[in-house]
């Protein structure tokens, strides 16, 4: 096998992005041991399978790439496989929604197309329209642009509304404004189409049915035209909307949110505990600056897993023991940061990787964060550096939140919750306070 041949296998399997089912047996490391005994799946299962009611509606926090989204697919996993069985359907919001402007709306479109396409796909079950017929009509009749969709065609009919919403910022704007005096028929229209498909596939064996609604946690968050932050609207002043479908749902929320002020109102909304899928902890708590072993062994895990796939070894990859360990340190803990610097580091300089490799994939991570971090982040950011602890106050709260969102500071859940520098900003020197000559 050539090294360009070796390149790019091993380029193919160090992915960004969550390990669909498919190929969770033969590359998945189990992380709970370094997560702070955090198995998220296992939770979301555990409250859907021991409520008395048909429906629960729950949260999943954790920094982008903390390895979210293959938790709810090893969470798909288990509700489709165990007794009792459940028909889930995942959503990937990204792929239906704009993360630039996210509204309950959007929401509502995106479950609804999604549960008769996947219900007809797997089950052969095509749903009736039932309310929709009228809200469609009702719809069409108010519409300055032209929407033609065949209100029976309740798949069809929704892929072209959410279509519609996604492509014209314009469009999105006036079906709002329709939508918001009416949401309460919407919501009873996907109530009775929900109703209908449970009805169905309790019929062919299955318990009930769980949405899961992935990467909202990843939705842009600026100041909503309410004047609170666009996440905060949606998951806060948005509850009773978000928890009012009938059947079990699960939603990704953002990180700096679940731990915000706002926590305690949120879990109240949503029915407890947020569960928080932590960075896996591969250095001690700051001031400590040792590895923390048992970590690293894991990714070298993760590691050699995706090597194998590749049928490549280790020594063929790393010019030696420590740029392996070299690299697990720059990711931070986070497993979509491991295999992005494998893949930066293979295009920058090819196999093997070697410290010169990383030392100019850190000097690159440095400049980027160089430019998100202002000076009244520093406080914070020395703080943490030195204590792994910070005491948010309501004037910081944002600036901590920015950090947490852009993953400057990065959240891990070991014994104790503490906080670390993403090791890109490690070595990233303040601004010179310039001196007022008199």
């Amino acid at each position: 096998m050539s090294t360009a041949d070796l390149s790019q296998r091993i380029y193919r399997q160090f992915g960004i992005g969550p390990l669909v089912p498919e190929k969770q047996i033969e590359l998945y490391v189990d992380l709970t041991e370094v997560r702070g005994k955090m198995d998220a799946a296992n939770r979301l299962e555990q409250v859907i399978n021991f409520s008395e009611e048909k429906t629960t509606c729950q949260l999943l926090a954790g920094h982008n790439g903390s390895g979210k989204s293959t938790e709810l697919y090893r969470l798909k996993k288990k509700l489709e496989s165990s007794e009792p069985r459940f028909f889930v359907v995942y959503i990937k919001s990204d792929d239906e929604l704009d993360r630039n402007d996210v509204d309950f709306p959007d929401i509502l479109i995106a479950i609804i197309r999604q549960l008769a396409f996947q219900l007809q796909k797997s089950e052969g079950i095509t749903l009736k329209p039932g309310y929709f017929e009228d809200r469609f009509n009702w719809l069409k009749k108010r519409l300055t642009s032209p929407l033609d969709f065949d209100a029976l065609e309740l798949n069809l009919g929704f892929l072209k509304l959410g279509g519609h919403m996604r492509a014209s910022p314009d469009a999105r704007k006036e079906i709002r404004k329709y939508f918001e005096p009416d949401a309460s028929n919407w919501l009873y229209a996907a109530n009775d189409v929900i109703g209908q498909s449970i009805q169905q596939l309790n019929a062919k064996g299955y318990a009930g049915l769980v949405v899961l609604i992935d990467d909202l946690d990843k939705m842009t968050v600026r100041a909503h035209e309410t004047g609170c932050p666009t996440d905060e609207y949606l998951f806060v002043n948005r509850a009773a909307q978000l928890t009012a479908f009938n059947c079990h749902m699960v939603y990704t929320i953002p990180l700096s949110l679940a731990y915000s002020h706002l926590e305690p109102v949120i879990r109240s909304r949503y029915g407890g505990q947020i569960p928080v899928v932590p960075m896996t902890k591969i250095a001690q708590k700051p001031p400590k600056k040792d590895p923390y072993e048992l970590g690293m062994e894991k990714f070298r895990q993760i590691v050699i897993r995706r090597l194998e796939a590749a049928q490549a070894v280790v020594t063929q990859v790393f010019e030696d023991e420590n740029a392996q360990n070299e690299l697990i340190s720059l990711s931070g803990g986070q497993p979509d940061e491991l295999m992005r610097l494998v893949r930066e580091a293979i295009i920058t300089d090819g196999l093997p990787i070697k410290h010169d490799s990383l030392k100019r994939l850190k000097i690159d991570g440095q400049r980027e964060f160089k430019r998100l971090i202002r000076a009244e982040h520093w406080p914070i950011i020395n703080e943490i550096s030195k204590t792994g602890e910070f005491v948010r106050n309501a004037n910081q709260e944002s600036l901590f939140r920015e950090l947490l969102n852009s993953r400057t500071i990065l959240q891990y859940v070991n014994d104790e919750e503490w906080y670390g520098l993403n090791p890109m900003v490690v070595g990233i020197k303040p601004p010179e306070k310039k001196s007022s000559k008199k």
